[in-house]
């Protein structure tokens, strides 16, 4: 009884120290049941958050049900999913999957829905379809199943989609791969050796520096294939091209136009559905209209017509020449006031045209305009876009038509007062506003955006009927600025939306520590003309965004890939995810991806992080390896059999280690640039094959053979130098050398190699970062021992052959055992030295074979009975270290150089660890004390 009240008492210590007694795991299942803090509607579950309480909680959603969360959902560490069949997973935020967490989400099908974002983390294998605003996977994802987002869609390195991608810019980073078609109707770009297999269609088409591969037929506003960059199939350009050419690509694949890996081009082949005209239903006839044409390539103009068209415009009769684009905007000169009727002709289509009026929500129009006889105008010059802050001057001009058909101006000499009101265009928001004179352009509000409202203030005409007044605004984009005049005789309203345009970039750099392969964020940030954050930049539509280079600077080369995307933009502030995959210093340039501003033909300065002239600066690193991985001699064939399996082995001393190093980055490739003075001298550490530190008496590696004879004070094992040399590949090195207990002899010892740069470095790197997933190459497990060499004395015949066994053996920690696994240790005959006072004796050592091998010695024809000593020379020099050596003549050898098998001679131990020798008697038989001649054996 009282040893069981112990059991108890001690499963509850157990219980208390373990945090508490183990709560069992809750699977929660959506397939018709009730589930706590969830309601369901027919098959549709809402819940307000994810209703996994416990950390290995599961849930499992059966085919034909919807779960809805109106909250973000995130999964647990432990926490799981299991879908199949059309099952859905739904979000109102967002939806994590396996981010940073090392979620074990399984899901075997169904769909998941997210109204903002929906993510997977890395190495997440992941069977479903995803529908959200954006899709962001994480490098080695893995997504089995289409993916439709209706902003954007990016997959990581090493990611891979099985299915259909769909979304207006489509992000593919380096080495990922895709496994059906991508539609992207704004831009897809695809990263360094990213495959696709199946038709690509997008608006802008860029395939990264090298080995970009689309394994299907590309449909494309326009495409830059990089170096190495193919479509194997037909490059459909929407614009048209002429015969024989590629003219919507810009081909730097190193592959000549319709050559067998070069760019084949047709043009479009979509039929022309008809015309849209987007329109203001107001106009003057002193003061032209704009109107936007676009040739419709279906019937909700979702798609244009890339195969150009010339039309005819009505009522003005002007031709109209539609180009690849598929759209144009045209100004018309109204012949006549009243009401105008707008079309188009000259152009085969398959339905009628379609208006579209600028102050309905969509088109169905009736394609009317009701012309007045006087108007105002504002204009701020003929150019297309303007600097950012920069002031700038707004022409205010009021005409009226006369008799005669002719525009006069209505004033002269006078002033007039007017309200100026403005609105943001595009994009339809913003937090700037526009001054004008110097005030204000705001109504009642207590901030200082655009509202629709605005100040009055007095116009003065000069006598050409022209008024100016001083216009600036400090953001990006295009903004509507409005006159509205109720006074008598006005002309009414009248507005101008100029289109804005950053004036440069600037570029932020993070502390550090960089790492080649690992991310590190940029921020770009796009600046009016008073080193202000444009708020607006990235929020136009299309969004225009800068676009991220790199200049290799130390070493200058092109060995390295800059993997870049946007982030997060906030403010006129994108910050990038960028990678570069090689060590040593970069600059970054920032520049305007397409180079063109919303149709301006004006883009913001780039930016660069340069600040060397000439030459440059490589304020971006120095990026570091991310770890370094070995390679073991593969020739090496002395093992030892331990507990854990087989592993190499060698003994305490013996310069026959041979390992070669290799710098690599996250994604565990090769960093060719390190060498040199990119390079850092490396050191070796013996550590426990667990990971924990050595125990025992330890001891130390050979340095680099690469210090001269003079440096007295280098320890490290490898040295930047030996990158690259002695034929070793970019970012390798080798080292042969030893690892030499501190004491002798030590009991057999397994270790680990570890390589580390010096700790003095800022970030040091070393083998013991190699990740999980990178199982070739990893740190090797060596057996050291304690070695020697023995041999007995022996008696024998004065005629014949003296056999002496020789054997190898290793220090256990309690005495010395034959190393039988010792095959391949070679002593040469010329090794074997023997004393001279009885004359010529001829010797000979066979090979060792499982740590034994015989010496053979022949007695002297003409000394008779005697005894010579004889020793095996384990070092260099002619002379042999043994005992009898120093004591008497003995012949001269070759050595073995295997001096790390010496030991100690209880004959002369002060001498140290000395080559090992015996003595050979020849005609004289074994000691008489040695000899038995009776034995009696008693029995009972």
């Amino acid at each position: 009884m009282l040893l069981r009240r112990f059991h108890y008492l001690l499963l509850a210590l157990m219980l208390f120290a373990a945090g508490g007694a183990a709560s069992a795991a809750t699977t929660y299942t959506f397939g018709g049941g009730t589930i706590a803090g969830c309601t369901l509607s027919g098959t549709t579950y809402t819940c307000a958050s994810l209703p996994l309480t416990g950390g290995n909680d599961s849930m499992v959603i059966a085919s034909g049900f919807t779960v809805k969360i109106t909250s973000n959902v995130s999964f647990g560490n432990n926490q799981s999913l299991t879908m199949s069949g059309n099952a859905v997973l739904a979000s109102t935020g967002d939806i994590d999957i396996g981010v940073g967490n090392g979620s074990s989400v399984q899901i075997n099908g169904g769909t998941l829905v997210a109204a903002n974002i929906v993510s997977v983390g890395q190495k997440q294998p992941l069977t479903a379809n995803i529908q959200a605003a954006t899709v962001n996977a994480d490098q080695f994802a893995e997504v089995y199943g289409d993916i439709v987002a209706t902003k954007s869609f990016t997959l990581g390195d090493h990611g891979m989609v099985k299915g259909n991608v769909t979304a207006p810019i489509v992000s593919l980073s380096n080495q990922s791969d895709v496994m059906g078609n991508v539609t992207a109707k704004v831009s897809a770009e695809l990263g360094n050796h990213v495959s696709v297999t199946g038709n690509v269609a997008a608006g802008t088409l860029t395939l990264d520096n090298a080995f970009a591969i689309i394994d299907g037929s590309a449909t494309v506003d326009s495409a830059v294939l990089g170096t190495k960059g193919r479509v194997t199939n037909t490059i459909h350009c929407n614009g048209g091209t002429t015969a024989g050419k590629c003219d919507c690509v810009t081909n730097n694949s190193g592959y000549a136009v319709n050559t067998n890996n070069g760019p084949h081009c047709t043009g479009n082949t979509t039929a022309l559905d008809h015309f849209l005209i987007r329109y203001d239903p107001t106009g003057s006839v002193c003061a032209p209209s704009t109107v936007t044409i676009t040739a419709c390539a279906n019937a909700d103009c979702t798609s244009t017509y890339g195969g150009g068209a010339a039309v005819t415009l009505a009522p003005t009769g002007q031709s109209v020449p539609i180009p690849s684009s598929g759209s144009v905007q045209a100004s018309v000169t109204w012949p006549q006031s009243g009401t105008n009727t707008l079309g188009v002709s000259g152009a085969t289509t398959v339905g009628p045209t379609a208006c579209w009026s600028n102050s309905d929500a969509g088109p169905g129009a009736s394609c009317q305009v009701k012309v007045a006889s006087a108007a105002y105008t504002l204009s701020l010059g003929t150019a297309a876009g303007f600097t950012s802050d920069t002031p700038q001057t707004l022409t205010i001009n009021a005409l009226q038509q006369t008799g005669n058909g002719s525009c006069v101006p209505l004033f002269k000499n006078v002033k007039r007062t007017a309200s100026f009101s403005c609105s943001y265009s595009n994009p339809s928001a913003g937090t700037a506003p526009v001054l004008l004179n110097g005030a204000v352009l705001r109504g009642q509000s207590t901030g200082s955006a655009c509202d629709g409202g605005g100040p009055s203030m007095s116009v003065s005409f000069d006598a050409n009927g022209t008024a100016t007044l001083p216009l600036q605004y400090a953001d990006a984009g295009q903004v509507k600025v409005t006159i509205n005049d109720t006074g008598t005789g006005s002309p009414g309203t009248a507005s101008v939306t100029p289109t804005f345009v950053p004036a440069k970039f600037q570029i932020a750099l993070p502390g550090g520590p960089y790492v080649a392969g690992n991310d590190f964020y940029p921020k770009v940030t796009a600046l009016n003309s008073n080193n202000n954050p444009t708020p607006n930049f990235g929020r136009e539509s299309p969004a225009q965004s800068a676009s991220l280079s790199p200049v290799p600077c130390q070493p200058n080369n092109n060995n390295g890939l800059l993997t870049s995307a946007v982030s997060s933009l906030a403010n006129g502030v994108q910050t990038f995810k960028a990678s570069w995959s090689e060590v040593g210093n970069i600059d970054l340039v920032a520049s305007l991806t397409g180079a063109n501003y919303l149709g301006t033909q004006m883009a913001p300065a780039a930016a660069t992080t340069n600040a060397a002239t000439p030459g440059c600066s490589g304020a971006a690193g120095p990026f570091s390896p991310a770890y370094f991985t070995f390679d073991v001699d593969a020739a090496w064939k002395r093992t030892a059999t331990t507990p854990a399996g087989t592993t190499l082995q060698y003994y305490s001393g013996e310069p026959a280690i041979q390992l070669t190093v290799t710098a690599r980055n996250a994604q565990n490739g090769v960093t060719q640039n390190y060498a040199g003075a990119i390079a850092h001298d490396l050191v070796f550490s013996a550590i426990d094959p667990t990971g924990a530190a050595l125990t025992g008496a330890g001891g130390k590696f050979s340095r680099s053979t690469g210090y001269p004879a003079s440096d007295l004070t280098g320890t490290a094992q490898i040295r930047a130098l030996d990158f690259g040399a002695n034929n070793a590949a970019p970012g390798t090195a080798r080292w042969t050398g030893s690892y030499t207990f501190a004491a002798m002899p030590t009991a057999p010892t397994l270790l680990r190699v570890r390589v580390s740069e010096l700790p003095s470095l800022p970030n040091p790197a070393s083998s013991a970062a190699i990740p999980a997933t990178v199982t070739a190459g990893v740190e090797p497990t060596l057996m050291i021992r304690s070695g020697r060499v023995r041999m007995p004395s022996r008696f024998g015949s004065a005629a014949t052959l003296l056999k002496i066994p020789v054997s190898l053996e290793y220090y256990t920690g309690q005495t010395w055992v034959l190393n039988a696994e010792d095959s391949t240790t070679l002593i040469p005959a010329g090794a074997v030295s023997v004393g001279t006072s009885m004359g010529a004796v001829t010797t000979g050592l066979g090979a060792f074979a499982k740590g034994t091998a015989t010496l053979s010695l022949t007695p002297p024809a003409t000394s008779g009975r005697g005894s010579i000593p004889f020793a095996l020379n384990l070092g260099t020099a002619t002379a042999n270290t043994s005992c009898f050596g120093a004591k008497q003549a003995m012949t001269p050898t070759t050595g073995a150089g295997l001096a790390f098998l010496r030991s100690a001679d209880p004959s002369c131990s002060a001498a140290g660890a000395v080559d090992p020798s015996a003595m050979a008697t020849f005609g004289v038989y074994a000691p008489e004390n040695k000899r038995i001649i009776h034995v009696r054996e008693v029995f009972r």
